[in-house]
């Protein structure tokens, strides 16, 4: 089994409702169902984001939102966020936040570990 398979089958154990789907580009768009924490003007949302082609070597860089339009509670747009930046390779849309993991061991971290740190962005709101 490759990294991306035995994540894969670890992430959708630990977030029922997760999927992951191979492009043409080689990239993995990871699609997982979310709860949002208080603070945000949607409950339910769709987090995505690309395993880059070459992953787990290659980290993955950003993350998407969607609904479009994912606001603060006080209608203000998150800090670093922009709602026109389409997946690459994938045409689909959602809220882009430009959000990056600082350090990332490719024989260490997985994309369960990448959701943790798109969580924490999104809790608490900024």
């Amino acid at each position: 089994m490759t990294p991306i398979e035995q994540q894969t089958q670890d992430l959708i154990q630990a977030y029922p409702g997760a999927s992951v789907t191979r492009h043409e580009t080689g990239a993995h768009l990871v699609e997982i169902p979310y709860v949002l924490p208080p603070g945000w003007n949607q409950t339910n949302v769709t987090i995505l984001f690309l395993a880059p082609p070459g992953y787990p070597a290659a980290k993955p860089d950003c993350f998407w939102v969607e609904p479009v339009g994912i606001r603060l509670k006080d209608g203000t747009t998150p800090q670093n966020t922009n709602d026109a930046n389409p997946i690459p390779g994938v045409g689909q849309r959602g809220t882009w936040f430009s959000w990056h993991v600082q350090q990332w061991d490719p024989n260490r971290d997985s994309l369960i570990r990448y959701l943790n740190v798109i969580k924490q962005r999104l809790y608490p709101p900024r």
